[in-house]
């Protein structure tokens, strides 16, 4: 599952700005700020554009969540 959280990891993992990974995804700088900061909703229509634009599968997130799970105990 995509979440704001993952949004921002996943981004610092790659190294990208906000604006970058916008570029990548053909979405709004302003629209990955907005998820980011939770004030706009994930669709599954952005979910799909940024796990193609961040190369990354199901199971990594899966794997995300869980260390981000570990992390908080």
């Amino acid at each position: 599952m995509v979440t704001a959280t993952t949004v921002k990891i996943v981004r610092a993992f790659l190294n990208v700005s906000q604006g970058e990974m916008a570029q990548r995804m053909g979405v709004s700088a302003s629209l990955v700020s907005a998820v980011e900061n939770g004030t706009k909703r994930i669709s599954p229509e952005f979910a799909k554009r940024f796990k193609r634009a961040a190369g990354i599968t199901d199971a990594v997130l899966t794997d995300i969540a869980y260390l981000q799970h570990k992390l908080a105990e």
